[in-house]
C-alpha cells in the first residue's frame, strides 16, 4: 500500500492523504480523528488522482483538492463524505490557470482553507475557501512568493508565512481581515518561526548560528526576548519539532539517529523530557494536537504511514522484516536497515538511497517489503555521505562523489560475499538517484563481485548533471563538490567512460518528465551499452512515461514496482 501527502485540518479533527493499493489509482483517504482511535475510509473517484494533486481536510470532514490538470490547470474540488459511509459527492469549486497552487488548511469560523497561488508577474494570490459549494473568495495580492504556514490566533485571522531574503528567510504575518502583510515582530534577521500555539500564544522560533539553529520559545504579543533553553538544545541526533499542545506547555519533538526514529515530548516549563510515542520506526514531519491528544503519523517496516494516538495505541501491527545492524567498514561502523538474513537468503540486495544528504530510516518501503514477503534479504547501507552520523561521516564524500561512499559499498560487498554459502549467488545492486548513479560505479569497480543491478533515475556523472540538471541540484553540486575529480585506478567518476566496464544483467528505470535527474542521461548510457563489445550487460531499459523523479508514486507504480521486484528475485548465477 502506498500512503502520501499527509495533512491535518486547522483544528486536528480530521487528516487526510493519498492512498493507492495495488494497481489501483491513487484516491483521498480520510481520517476521522474525533474518537479514541484514528478511523479511516478511501474516497475513491471515478478516474484516481496523480502525485501532484493535494488534498486537505477542512474541520466538518470534507476534504479540498486540487487536481494538477494540462496546461498548468489546476481544479479546486469539494469532495463530501455521505454520512452514513456509503459514498460521498464532488463539487466543482474553480479553475486556476497559470503558476503553482498550494492548499493550507484553515481555521475558524468561514475558513476552511487558504489557496495560494503564483501569479504571471511573481506575486502570490491567497484565496479563501469556505468549505462549502462555493467559489473561492480572493483575500489578498501579495508581491513576492510565500511559503509555509503557522496560524497566530484561535480565530484564523493571522497567518504567519516565509518569505524567501536572499540567502535567509524572513516571518510575516497575513491579516486576512484586510489582506495586509507585516512582520512579524520580535524576531530578528536570523531567526524564523517554526510552530505556534495559538490559544496560549507560545511560538517555537529556530535562530541561525555558526554551528547550525537553535530552537527558542517565546511570547507572541510581549516584547519580551526569545529563550534558547539549553536542554532543548542539547539533544543528539536529527530533532525535528512536530506540535505544541493547545496550552503552550509542551512540544512533540521526532528524534532522529541512525536509522532510528522516536517522539518525544518537552515540557516548556520544567525544561524536562519524556519519551512517548511508537518505540520503532520512523515519524514523519507533520502532527497535530487538538482536544488532548497528539495525533502523529507514523510508518515501520510491514506497516504503511498511518495515524496514530500519542499516548496511546499503535493503531496496529504489521510484518516486521527490518532491523538496525552495524558492518564493519573501511574507515568505521557503517550502520543499515537489514531485511531477512543476508547470509542464508537465495538472493540478496545490497540498496543504496538517494541524496546524498539523505540516509535510510526504519520506516515502511513497498519495494523493501515486497522483497522480504518473497525471502528476498535486503541490506540498505548508511555509508559515509549519508546523515544522522555526525559531521564527519555526513561531509566524507565533499569533494570526493563516489571515493569514501564507494570504497564503503565495495567492503560491504565482499562481506556479504564472504558470508554467504560457498556457491550462493553474489549480491545485487539497487539505487535511486544519487544511489544509482553509486550503484553503477561499485558495478563497473569490480564488476565480478555483483550478479546485477537495478537503478532507478541514475545520472552520468557530476559534471553532466550540472551542465543540465536544475538550479537546486546544480546548487547542490557546487556546495558538496560533486563536480570535482577523483584520481585513483578507476578514474573519473563518468558512467559514459566505465560503461565498457559494466557486466552482468541491468535494469535502469527512468521517468520521462523527471526534473531533478534528465532522462537524457540515461538515454545517453542505453546508447552507450548498446554499442558495448562482447560480453557487455544484459541491458533492460524501462522509460516511465509521464512519471517524474520517482516513478513508484505515479500512476503506473505499481507496474514499476513490480518490474522491480520481477528483476530483483530473479533467478541470480551462483558463485564458482
Amino acid at each position: 500500500m502506498l500512503r502520501l501527502g499527509f495533512r491535518f485540518s486547522g483544528l486536528g479533527r480530521y487528516a487526510v492523504c493519498l492512498t493507492a493499493e495495488g494497481r489501483r489509482p491513487l484516491a483521498p483517504e480520510l481520517w476521522d480523528l474525533t474518537g479514541a482511535r484514528p478511523r479511516s475510509r478511501v474516497l475513491r473517484s471515478w478516474d484516481g488522482e496523480s502525485p501532484a494533486s493535494t488534498a486537505v481536510p477542512t474541520d466538518d470532514g470534507a476534504v479540498l483538492l486540487s487536481r494538477a490538470g494540462s496546461g498548468g490547470t489546476h481544479r479546486l474540488l469539494l469532495v463530501v463524505p455521505d454520512r452514513d459511509g456509503t459514498g460521498w459527492s464532488a463539487h466543482d469549486l474553480a479553475a486556476v490557470t497559470g503558476g503553482g497552487l498550494r492548499l493550507v488548511a484553515g481555521r475558524g469560523a468561514g475558513t476552511a482553507a487558504l489557496a495560494f497561488r503564483t501569479t504571471p508577474a511573481g506575486g502570490t494570490a491567497v484565496w479563501r475557501l469556505s468549505g462549502r459549494p462555493e467559489p473561492p473568495e480572493l483575500v489578498a495580492h501579495v508581491p513576492g512568493p510565500l511559503a509555509g504556514g503557522v496560524w497566530l490566533d484561535p480565530s484564523g485571522s493571522l497567518l504567519a508565512l516565509a518569505v524567501p531574503a536572499g540567502s535567509r528567510t524572513r516571518t510575516v504575518v497575513l491579516d486576512l481581515s484586510d489582506g495586509a502583510v507585516s512582520p512579524l515582530p520580535g524576531l530578528d534577521r536570523r531567526e524564523r518561526l517554526l510552530l505556534a500555539a495559538p490559544e496560549a500564544g507560545v511560538l517555537l522560533t529556530a535562530r541561525e548560528t555558526p554551528d547550525g539553529h537553535r530552537l527558542g520559545i517565546r511570547p507572541r504579543d510581549a516584547d519580551a526576548p526569545t529563550v534558547f533553553p539549553e536542554q532543548l538544545n542539547a539533544v543528539e541526533g536529527v530533532v525535528t519539532p512536530l506540535a505544541l499542545d493547545p496550552a503552550g506547555r509542551r512540544l512533540a519533538l521526532a528524534v532522529a539517529a541512525g536509522v532510528r526514529c522516536r517522539a518525544v515530548l518537552y515540557d516548556l516549563a520544567e525544561d524536562g523530557f519524556l519519551e512517548a510515542g511508537p518505540a520503532s520506526g520512523t515519524i514523519l514531519p507533520m502532527a497535530a494536537w487538538s482536544a488532548g491528544r497528539l495525533r502523529l503519523v507514523h510508518s515501520a517496516p510491514g506497516l504503511p504511514p498511518h495515524v496514530v494516538t500519542v499516548p496511546g495505541p499503535d493503531g496496529g501491527t504489521g510484518r516486521t522484516y527490518a532491523a538496525a545492524r552495524c558492518f564493519d567498514g573501511p574507515a568505521g561502523p557503517v550502520e543499515a536497515v537489514v531485511y531477512g538474513d543476508p547470509v542464508a537468503a537465495g538472493r540478496v540486495v545490497l540498496a543504496l538511497h538517494g541524496g546524498p544528504e539523505s540516509a535510510w530510516r526504519l520506516g515502511y518501503d513497498p519495494l523493501f517489503q515486497r522483497l522480504a514477503d518473497e525471502g528476498v534479504a535486503v541490506v540498505a547501507p548508511n555509508q559515509r555521505g549519508s546523515t544522522g552520523y555526525g559531521p564527519a561521516h555526513r561531509d566524507a564524500i565533499r569533494g570526493a562523489w563516489g571515493g569514501p561512499d564507494l570504497a564503503d559499498v565495495l567492503h560491504l560487498g565482499r562481506t556479504l560475499t564472504a558470508a554467504r554459502a560457498t556457491g550462493a549467488a553474489p549480491p545485487l545492486l539497487y539505487g535511486v538517484s544519487y544511489g544509482a548513479h553509486l550503484a553503477l560505479l561499485a558495478s563497473a569497480a569490480e564488476p565480478g563481485l555483483w550478479s546485477g543491478a537495478a537503478v532507478v533515475a541514475p545520472f552520468l556523472s557530476g559534471r553532466e548533471l550540472h551542465a543540465d540538471g536544475p538550479p537546486l541540484v546544480r546548487n547542490m553540486l557546487d556546495r558538496l563538490g560533486g563536480c570535482a575529480e577523483i584520481e585513483d585506478d578507476l578514474g573519473p567518476r563518468d558512467l559514459i567512460r566505465l560503461a565498457d566496464r559494466l557486466r552482468g544483467p541491468l535494469l535502469v528505470v527512468h521517468g520521462e518528465r523527471d526534473a531533478t535527474i534528465p532522462v537524457g542521461h540515461s538515454r545517453r548510457l542505453r546508447d552507450r551499452l548498446a554499442r558495448a563489445g562482447p560480453g557487455g550487460p544484459e541491458l533492460t531499459y524501462v522509460e516511465v512515461p509521464g512519471a517524474g523523479h520517482d516513478p513508484l508514486t505515479g500512476p503506473d507504480g505499481p507496474l514499476v514496482l513490480d518490474r522491480l521486484v520481477a528483476f530483483l528475485r530473479r533467478r541470480c548465477p551462483r558463485r564458482p
